[in-house]
């Protein structure tokens, strides 16, 4: 049984996430963290988590149906690795920081 699995169109998504989650905050000022619309805020603070989540998911995904096909085609797989490294770097930087620094 061969799993459909476009790994391109999951790659693009993962990035579109990962950028819309390091976009939202600049987007939903810290104002509105005091005021009335704090639910916008602590909504805003969710989707930030949930995108960042999301996108870590599929690049580990991407990340597993990619290193089977590396014999194939090597320099069209490394281009997908590459894509999917700002993410891989961003969850590495976290867990190290989360890791030693608290």
């Amino acid at each position: 049984m061969e799993i459909k699995y476009n790994i391109k169109i999951f790659t693009i998504l993962s990035n579109v996430l990962f950028v819309s989650a390091l976009l939202l905050p600049k987007i939903v000022p810290e104002s509105y963290r005091y005021g009335e619309l704090n639910e916008i805020w602590a909504l805003s603070v969710m989707i930030v988590f949930a995108f960042h989540g999301i996108a870590g998911l599929l690049t580990i995904l991407n990340i597993a149906f990619i290193i089977p096909k590396i014999n194939e085609n090597r320099r069209k797989h490394y281009i997908l690795i590459l894509c999917n490294m700002p993410i891989i770097i961003f969850w590495i930087l976290l867990t190290i920081a989360i890791l030693f620094f608290t």
